[in-house]
């Protein structure tokens, strides 16, 4: 029996991203390899389509960055699953939407997890011969034929050889990921510090929602107080490293239920759906809104809410008990956080959160940081 094992690993070049002012530039491997993105920004007004995640952008002059703007409106939002909804909060499929000069750091990435797979297969395989290697030895150990010596010479080259392999490809498995270096000033390294830190406030509300659609309501034939519906589901945030990368900051993760997890890094946005579907798209082309919004809360009350009022399930005209339902039942309108990230060329998501204060904090912070670089 031989054996015989090799592949080539490649070296996976890092990437340097450069922040400043005048824009964002991305370097790969050799010096002055680089593509550098846009310049500064400007004000945009926004048309969006409902339901497809695609926005038109118009500006209108001053620097585009990230809103805080609130919605002191005396909308009434409640939630409701319906077939037929207004608006949709889905996103482009994410390859679609890589910012172009950004598309080095993504090609580095898919060859870094390429690589990985190959590698974490070529192992399963060694294993697998290691272990019938072992087997053999132990027949041949029972028939007496080990002791031959060109068996017993044999049988431990080639454990010899398939141990060094297997240590050759889990080194090459740890490897293979994208070092990550984001070149920030000192500013910028304290702003998003502060980010961070608001993020992992906001981690801890007592509820996170993904809102995937919004259905306009007719109050007086619904006898409701809410002008909205929103059909919304439980996520969660974390912070974590995307697959692929390695950097000395953390990316702060929204976990989308329909559709690609939103990656936040100082600079870019990664949107995520797999290890072969994901995009990569500058910050300061990411509109980040953070509205107030007043919510009919029908199931669990959130303890890190406020509550701005109550309101009957069944109303009249002025806002009365509709007396004709017997079972009707008085509600709380908490005051909850909204943040929504668009971009026009297919960015479009809405989530929720029970801690008004954190969320508009984050948002704030976020914006903190974008003015710093």
């Amino acid at each position: 029996m031989s054996i015989l094992f090799r592949r080539r690993i490649k070296i996976i070049p890092g990437v340097r991203l450069n922040i400043s002012k005048s824009g964002l530039s991305a370097s790969v491997g050799v010096r002055g390899a680089s593509v550098t993105l846009g310049g500064k920004g400007g004000t945009y007004a926004n048309l969006g389509i409902p339901g497809t995640g695609i926005y038109t952008r118009k500006k209108i002059g001053g620097s585009n960055k990230v809103s805080n703007q609130k919605n002191y409106t005396e909308d009434i939002f409640q939630e409701e699953i319906t077939e037929s909804p207004d608006e949709i909060f889905v996103s482009a499929e994410p390859f679609e939407i890589t910012s172009s000069g950004l598309q080095v750091l993504k090609d580095a990435v898919l060859e870094a997890n390429s690589q990985r797979n190959l590698l974490s297969k070529d192992l399963k395989k060694i294993r697998l011969k290691l272990f019938f290697t072992k087997i053999l030895k132990l027949i041949s150990q029972i028939s007496l034929i080990y002791f031959l010596n060109p068996v017993k010479t044999r049988f431990k080259e080639d454990l010899k050889q398939l141990n060094i392999a297997s240590v050759q490809i889990k080194e090459g498995i740890e490897n293979s990921y994208v070092d990550l270096d984001l070149n920030l000033n000192s500013e910028a390294k304290r702003e998003y510090k502060k980010v961070i830190s608001s993020f992992k406030n906001l981690i801890n509300s007592n509820f996170i929602w993904d809102i995937t659609s919004a259905t306009d309501v007719d109050m007086v034939r619904e006898r409701s107080s809410a002008s909205q519906t929103y059909d919304r589901k439980l996520t969660s945030l974390s912070l974590k490293e995307l697959p692929g990368i390695k950097s000395s900051f953390e990316a702060c993760c929204f976990n989308n239920q329909n559709g690609a997890d939103i990656f936040i890094y100082p600079g870019f946005i990664i949107m995520y759906n797999s290890e072969n579907n994901f995009g990569i798209v500058e910050l300061k082309d990411v509109e980040i809104l953070f509205n107030e919004s007043n919510f009919i809360e029908s199931e669990q009350r959130p303890n890190d809410s406020e509550v701005i009022k109550y309101v009957w399930e069944k109303t009249n005209k002025n806002g009365s008990r509709d007396k004709r339902f017997a079972d009707n039942r008085q509600l709380p309108v908490m005051r909850y956080g909204e943040i929504t990230f668009i971009k026009k060329a297919g960015i479009f998501e809405k989530f929720l959160f029970s801690n008004y204060k954190y969320s508009n904090q984050f948002v704030n912070y976020l914006n903190y940081f974008v003015d710093s670089i």
